[in-house]
């Protein structure tokens, strides 16, 4: 038996998640672009997993994911343990005046798993927020800290990684990331231990390094009890 790993697998797992990620149908030819692989290839994926409910098509022959999408989504989230765990815990110790986020990488991409904002009922974080580029998320670069330089530098263009190496090196050095945005907003993240995810305070807007301090305090607090879980 082969010890290799199954393309065909691999590369319908990453159609069904960059189609679960677009927000939108979206056709063949976009998604294999995205993906960098065969129209072709991508187009017998998606009729795959058509038969089996995963996938459906609109009007224009674009595609959305299926119904059988939500049984697989709520089979996900009972075997995520970080999810249900983490869940309660937020509900009764993150701050509800500032933005709260929770998330992991994939493909370079953070993936929020949790996502309040002031005044946001339980159910709207839980719908997650668009998917982002990890070098523009302060959670993206609290989590590719962990990779090297090298790695790093051969997949982002010059430009992303002079925005990302100070992030980086303060990652490493002190176990999180402030990031100071150019219109005076403050985020801040620090990874989840063995999780793969980080947790994220943003949403903080002009104010003095006396509060960031105790903001980060609160986050680091924070990411110990749900680290614990």
């Amino acid at each position: 038996m082969s010890s290799q790993p199954n393309q065909s697998l691999i590369d319908g797992i990453r159609c069904l998640q960059y189609l679960v990620s677009s927000d939108r149908a979206i056709g063949c030819r976009e998604l294999a672009r995205l993906m960098g692989i065969n129209t072709t290839r991508v187009n017998r994926l998606l009729m795959t997993m058509a038969a089996i409910g995963l996938t459906t098509q609109d009007e224009q022959r674009r595609y959305l994911p299926g119904p059988g999408i939500h049984a697989l989504a709520a089979q996900a989230i009972r075997g995520s343990a970080l999810f249900s765990r983490a869940l309660p815990l937020l509900e009764r110790h993150a701050p509800t005046d500032i933005v709260v986020a929770m998330g992991v990488l994939w493909e370079d991409q953070v993936i929020y798993i949790y996502h309040s904002t002031p005044g946001s009922q339980v159910s709207q974080a839980l719908a997650g927020f668009r998917m982002l580029p990890a070098w523009q998320s302060v959670i993206g670069m609290s989590l590719l800290a962990a990779e090297a330089d090298a790695d790093l530098q051969a997949r982002l263009s010059a430009e992303q990684w002079e925005h990302l190496q100070p992030h980086l090196a303060q990652q490493r050095q002190s176990g999180h990331v402030v990031w100071r945005h150019d219109d005076g907003e403050i985020s801040m993240a620090t990874p989840l231990g063995s999780h793969n995810a980080a947790l994220a305070f943003a949403g903080m807007w002009d104010i003095p390094d006396s509060q960031a301090n105790d903001r980060l305090g609160e986050l680091q607090a924070l990411c110990a009890r749900l680290a614990n879980t």
